[in-house]
């Protein structure tokens, strides 16, 4: 490979040390020509974004070590910055979605050979959502109301980094149980949709979240579609018929309570405080007025 390469390792995520160690180990068997730049928190990882503005060329790669969270927050700062660099990714996250929506290796030796066999980059579409001065991208997902609750839960925990699909599930019912209802309002494609009694309003664009759940089994992140997945006035019963579905045999986009649309641009109104979460890094907003569409961005993958 004749591209030269800029690693950035998040020391957050949950692999990070041992991925790293391997790194030092399996990188200089394929090129010398990289440099690694080593982040703990967003802002220092902005720092090295503001770096390589500078330094770039454009056929320099961009690749991330770290989980889906880390993805998302150089995909933002490369659309804030304008960079259009390819951006590669080494899975060591508690999640790794996006890694499992686009076929790629989770080991770390495997991964990296990956990125050396490639010819081409692909071409995704990322997740785009504005609400007047505030942009929010995603390559995975974001969900509002329980989703929102169990990732904020989950991050708060002094074991985040050993956390994935079986801590998610185990969260559903208490975060059901604390979660209050609100009214959604939605314009797709197909009309206008109001829902009274939501718990849960996910935007996707891949089948996976929360660590491996195949919530929306036929998504595809490389068309120019994404997918919102709304859960209506829930109760107890349904929520245990709904789990059952999606775990046994993917079947539980026919519940009901359940209203599923694939769409190029939507509109979203909820007019409530709640937590939400975009690659598995929670926030809280009050009252959601998003205009959602997607974006394509070229990734070594």
């Amino acid at each position: 490979m004749d591209r030269f390469l800029h690693l950035i390792v998040n020391k957050q995520s949950r692999k990070s040390e041992s991925t790293f160690k391997k790194l030092l180990i399996e990188l200089p068997k394929h090129t010398q020509n990289y440099k690694i730049y080593v982040t703990e928190t967003t802002d220092k990882l902005e720092n090295v974004v503001k770096e390589l503005k500078i330094s770039l060329t454009k056929r320099d790669l961009v690749i991330v070590i770290g989980g889906d969270g880390s993805l998302n927050h150089l995909v933002s700062l490369f659309e804030r910055y304008h960079l259009n660099n390819y951006i590669g990714y080494i899975p060591s996250g508690s999640g790794n979605d996006f890694a499992r929506s686009h076929n790629m290796p989770i080991n770390t030796e495997k991964a990296i050979a990956h990125i050396f066999n490639l010819k081409e980059p692909k071409e995704v579409s990322i997740i785009k959502v504005t609400q007047g001065n505030l942009i929010h991208y995603a390559v995975n997902s974001i969900g509002i109301g329980i989703d929102g609750t169990i990732i904020h839960k989950m991050n708060e925990s002094p074991r985040k980094k050993f956390l994935g699909a079986a801590s998610y599930i185990s969260n559903v019912l208490s975060a059901f149980i604390k979660q209050e209802k609100f009214p959604v309002t939605i314009k797709t494609d197909q009309g206008i949709f109001s829902f009274a009694n939501v718990q849960f309003a996910l935007i996707a664009n891949n089948p996976y979240f929360g660590g491996g759940i195949k919530i929306i089994p036929h998504a595809d992140g490389t068309d120019n579609f994404f997918e919102i997945l709304i859960a209506d006035d829930i109760s107890t019963h349904n929520l245990f018929t709904i789990l059952r579905k999606l775990l046994i045999n993917k079947s539980h986009l026919a519940h009901p309570n359940l209203h599923y649309f694939k769409t190029k641009e939507t509109a979203l109104y909820a007019e409530t405080k709640q937590f939400a979460q975009k690659d598995g890094e929670s926030f809280e907003q009050d009252g959601f007025a998003y205009t959602i569409t997607t974006k394509k961005r070229k990734f070594w993958i």
